[in-house]
């Protein structure tokens, strides 16, 4: 209306002549116009408010401040309830016709930015030359059409805006014949762990559930061991939790308050009438009425400990565990040999005692006689009181043993065997090991930035023992029978790696396992213990995995966490047509892309290094992020390694008679791979090769295909010189870098 009235202004000043006529202009249908237009425009006011409420919520859906806690179907769309106790309500649907999209995306430093699509072309929301972040201190898009039914958008909370144009520069209209606003939502899907949202153009952006909402005993044993009226306090973790319920066996008291758990067995003189055995339990709620539990295994018992006094010592027992006692031994006779073993209570009650210490082959009396023989009596045999005795053996947690203990005279004038004699009476002293000490471990796993070439998890332990984690594929996982092996294949992986330096003492467990909480990223490079870590494959089911790894063996129960990769959509259609000419160790590659408007990059990398990736895209990825870093160690920027149209180049140098690869794929000015790659080169007879493309099979993926050989030739003549070391040393060309991981790997090499 502004700009009519502008028009109409205009009119009145260049043709005064037209004011004779004025009274007998028709201006109706002109009016209906500008009517329909505000109308139209009052009718969008609806839907653009509910796309201004699903913007809002896709922030607060990565921001990882705020998590989801709960999902609700609706008539014509989803619920998401938030861990601040506030909600969103999103509709499912498709982008409308020719209105713009409004999405996040991440970029290669793995935070996500808004994006914006017209014309089914996607760019990044630019703020003041920036992309716009999603999180963090920025202000989200508010999206409006202004009183000429033309798109604006607002980056300081609809204070200002401006039009948003199409890929020709020209003002994108709302109110045109056709038009319509969908949802940025496509679908909501989730299971236990995760919500997985999919955005009208096809993105998936995941994000954990419950994230704010657990409950940890850390600590906690499988089974805690009570004597008779102990009490023992455990430190709880938790957040998100607004009520809480405990639960006990009989004669059990149990609290929970300022994040202890004090937990107290009932008394000796209660046993008749108590749970010696049971579980306690906290039943925990949050405030939108979810409801988990953490629970402990307990048991009551007899305190072996104490003094125990006979006719010829005073056995006084200090500490039991579920291997070991400590005691305090003190004989009358202080020039005496004595000497103390143990049988289980069962033995006992059946008679065996005799046989123990009597039996000419493997009784007490015949092996002391032996030890005697050689000169080995004063190593398990002892004289005067002792105060730090414990069994040399290893005995078995929560059962009922009995101390045997006697004084002995061995005949020092006789030869092998040496008769011993009995010169006291045998003592019994019952006792019982507690329950083995297994730490319920339990690992917190929260999965984030799932994108469809990587992701990142978060592992939190329940104490401070060390663990194994990482990435592994589902269908991988499912070919072990259970959690048991899986765990072990893993402990293997290390067993094997660093058997020489675990054999030599150089490394312990302790140094090849992980405590407290772990993030990780993948792909993530250059990380504090000097690892790499690749991206993920595409459009695949994983699993975060976790679980206690003490001196070699699982000690906890396996922790999980199943996510999905997003599919990879190209932005480009294009494919690449690789030839190679091999001079020796030299190759000069050519590559003519179908679509010769693309931005592609391609590289030389040896085919074993190739191998190590289970999808080409896969390869990809890893391909671009070590051009990037080697591109920053240059300082030239990525944008100058990429080609357009036909190119060709030359890599002088490369290790001889050696399988190579020829990798060539879509690259965008600001890093993302836009096509799938186009691979060349593997040796047909490469039994590696082979065996990765079965593996491949396995592992349920598609098989690969096997390109035209590249192979360098084999050297005429070899020359011996200095070493010397390669880092990211320059090859003869005039754009692409080396391949950067077959230096990395090679080190030195013969120059």
């Amino acid at each position: 209306m502004r700009r009519l009235a502008a028009c109409m202004g205009a009119l009145l000043l260049v043709s005064p002549p037209l004011l004779t006529g004025c009274d007998d202009y028709d201006d109706s249908e002109l009016w209906q116009n500008v009517n329909d237009l505000k109308s139209r425009i009052e009718a969008l006011e609806t839907k653009i408010g509910q796309m201004n409420t699903e913007i809002a919520a896709l922030q607060k859906i990565v921001d990882d401040a705020v998590t989801v806690v709960k999902v609700e179907k609706s008539a014509d769309g989803y619920v998401i309830y938030f861990s601040d106790n506030t909600t969103a309500e999103i509709k499912n649907g498709t982008a409308g016709a020719d209105a713009p999209v409004i999405g996040v995306k991440q970029d290669t430093d793995e935070v996500y930015y808004w994006t914006i699509t017209t014309d089914g072309k996607t760019e990044w929301l630019m703020a003041g030359g920036a992309k716009l972040r999603v999180t963090g201190e920025s202000v989200k898009p508010v999206m409006s059409v202004d009183d000429e039914g033309y798109w604006t958008i607002s980056y300081d909370g609809g204070k200002t805006s401006e039009r948003i144009l199409d890929a020709a520069g020209d003002p994108v209209s709302a109110v045109t014949e056709g038009s319509s606003i969908g949802s940025l939502f496509k679908s909501v899907n989730y299971d236990d762990n995760n919500v997985y949202f999919e955005l009208s153009d096809g993105s998936i952006v995941t994000v954990p559930v419950r994230s704010n909402f657990y409950m940890l005993i850390r600590k906690a044993p499988e089974v805690a061991t009570f004597v008779f009226g102990e009490t023992k306090v455990w430190d709880v973790e938790s957040a998100g939790v607004t009520k809480t319920l405990v639960s006990k066996p009989d004669e059990w008291k149990v609290t929970y308050a300022d994040g202890k758990l004090t937990v107290t067995a009932p008394t000796e003189a209660h046993k008749e009438c108590a749970d010696l055995r049971g579980t306690v339990g906290i039943t925990y709620f949050s405030a939108n009425g979810q409801a988990d539990a953490v629970m402990m295994d307990v048991v009551a018992d007899a305190d072996y400990r104490g003094e125990t006094v006979g006719e010829d010592f005073t056995v006084n027992i200090t500490e039991i565990t579920d291997k070991n006692i400590k005691a305090t031994v003190t004989p009358k006779d202080d020039a005496a040999y004595w000497y103390m073993g143990y049988t289980t209570q069962e033995n006992i009650d059946n008679g065996g005692l005799d046989k123990l210490i009597n039996d000419p082959l493997n009784g007490y009396l015949s092996m002391l006689g032996y030890y005697a023989a050689y000169n080995f009596l004063d190593m398990y045999a002892f004289k005067g009181a002792k105060t730090d005795f414990s069994f040399p053996g290893v005995l078995k947690g929560g059962t009922e043993f009995c101390a045997v203990l006697f004084g002995f005279t061995p005949d020092a004038s006789a030869s092998y065997p040496v008769p011993v004699t009995l010169n006291t009476e045998v003592m019994t002293v019952p006792f019982k090991t507690q329950e083995p000490v297994v730490i319920n471990t339990v690992y917190r796993i929260d999965v984030s930035d799932v994108s469809w070439y990587g992701a990142k998890y978060v592992c939190v332990p329940s104490d401070d023992l060390g663990y194994l984690h990482g990435f592994v594929r589902k269908s991988e996982f499912d070919t072990y029978d259970d959690d048991a092996a899986f765990m072990k294949s893993r402990i293997d992986i290390y067993k094997r790696a660093y058997r020489d330096e675990l054999e030599s003492g150089a490394l312990t467990w302790a140094d090849l396992t992980f405590t407290e909480t772990q993030t990780v990223v993948a792909p993530a490079y250059i990380e504090e213990a000097g690892a790499t870590r690749m991206g993920l494959v595409d459009d695949t089911e994983y699993y975060v995995y976790a679980f206690s790894c003490t001196d070699g063996n699982a000690t906890s129960p396996l922790s999980k966490a199943a996510f999905k990769t997003g599919k990879f959509t190209p932005s480009e259609e294009c494919t690449f047509e690789i030839t190679t000419t091999v001079e020796r160790q030299d190759v000069t590659v050519n590559v003519v892309p179908s679509n010769r408007n693309v931005t592609y990059y391609f590289s030389v990398t040896r085919a074993a290094q190739q191998e190590q990736f289970d999808a080409d895209l896969q390869f990809a990825v890893d391909d671009l992020i070590w051009t990037k870093i080697w591109a920053e160690s240059q300082q030239i920027t990525l944008s100058s390694l990429l080609s357009k149209g036909e190119d060709s180049n030359k890599w002088t140098d490369l290790w001889a008679a050696t399988a190579y690869i020829v990798c060539a794929y879509g690259v965008s000015e600001d890093g993302a791979i836009t096509t799938r790659p186009t691979l060349e080169g593997y040796d047909r007879s490469d039994e590696r090769e082979k065996r990765r493309r079965e593996r491949h099979g396995r592992q349920g993926f598609p098989p690969l295909a096997v390109p035209d050989v590249l192979k360098t030739e084999t050297p005429q003549e070899i020359s011996c010189g200095v070493l010397r070391f390669c880092g990211f040393r320059r090859v003869n060309s005039r754009k692409s870098p080396p391949a950067i991981r077959s230096e990395w790997d090679r080190g030195f090499s013969g120059s």
